[in-house]
């Protein structure tokens, strides 16, 4: 089975569910498993009957059908325990059974924070603390691109707390370096980060982060030969020069990183969660209840997980190999 990938369901009445079944029905997927409770997406469910494979969670014996629309089937109550399940029950299967890697669909966040789980953040954290890693990277790839934050989901009344916990920066930029060698192929990542005030701290006059927490935890990762500049402000770091010069692009928060992101993606780019023991990914847009059924939803993103996930698998190998 280790030739399939595990799809969760998402919302179903968001774009994901949709984008799924026409590329499914327009012949550009296969060899995948959907996790979702068989009879809340049956109505919804455009496929052919004789394609269709349910695999029970309670039988003793998983079959896999090539070339079908398969469905891990689950109990769930409703379309957001549904959601919730399918990302643990993906997690689980697809690290037991050695599965490529997990696609998650998008979800509706405040649906599942107020029926299910008032502690859920993300799908990022959501996956970071059920394989027990503190040091993962959320990490935006499109062509060349790669882009990601130090902080992940955070309210702006909580990031000057969160950059300042001891080695936070020095941590993660270690195990950013890491994978872009290990999943990405890049032999000598070249990085630039950010600064967390406006224009970078303006020496220390829009604050002082740059010069007490970034610059001195810049100095220890260069002096373990992490090639990196910066840090520099965020609404410059984006540019021709920088784009062909720099490997990766580093932000201190999620809209310094995502809003020139988007602008280059286009809704097109995959979301990759790092360093777990298994291989997350996830198409960047969200559930865009305001164009479902209208057939105008690109299916970029959603196809693009599917390479990401066969790039990082190639590459994994050959870095085995030495």
């Amino acid at each position: 089975m280790n030739k399939y990938v595990c799809i969760t369901i998402g919302d179903i009445k968001g774009i994901g569910y949709e984008i799924l079944l026409n590329s499914y029905n327009n012949n550009e997927v296969r060899n995948f498993i959907l996790f979702s409770n068989f009879k809340i997406i049956k109505k919804k469910l455009k496929v052919k009957k004789n394609k269709i494979n349910i695999i029970n969670q309670h039988s003793n014996k998983y079959i896999v059908k090539p070339d079908h629309f398969n469905i891990f089937n689950y109990d769930a109550k409703n379309n957001f325990e549904n959601s919730y399940l399918s990302m643990k029950n993906a997690y689980f299967f697809c690290k037991k059974n050695n599965l490529k890697g997990i696609i998650t669909l998008p979800i509706n966040k405040n649906k599942i924070i107020k029926n299910i789980d008032d502690k859920f953040v993300g799908q990022t954290e959501f996956y970071q603390k059920l394989d027990k890693k503190n040091n993962s990277n959320m990490i935006f790839k499109y062509k060349n691109y790669i882009f990601t934050t130090i902080t992940t989901h955070l309210k702006i009344s909580e990031l000057n707390k969160k950059i300042k916990e001891k080695k936070l920066i020095n941590n993660k930029l270690l195990t950013l370096n890491n994978t872009l060698k290990l999943d990405f192929g890049i032999k000598k990542p070249n990085l630039i980060i950010s600064g967390f005030n406006p224009h970078a701290g303006e020496n220390n006059n829009l604050g002082n982060e740059e010069r007490k927490i970034f610059l001195p935890q810049i100095k220890k990762l260069k002096n373990e030969k992490v090639l990196i500049d910066g840090p520099f402000s965020a609404d410059s770091m984006i540019n021709k020069k920088n784009l062909k010069k720099y490997d990766c692009f580093i932000f201190s928060f999620h809209d310094q990183a995502l809003i020139p992101y988007k602008l280059l993606s286009k809704n097109r780019g995959v979301n990759y969660t790092s360093n777990l023991s298994i291989i997350r990914v996830s198409p960047d847009h969200g559930t865009a209840y305001d164009i479902v059924g209208k057939n105008i939803a690109i299916n970029k993103s959603f196809l693009n997980c599917f390479k990401l996930i066969d790039f990082i698998t190639k590459n994994r190998k050959k870095f085995d190999k030495f």
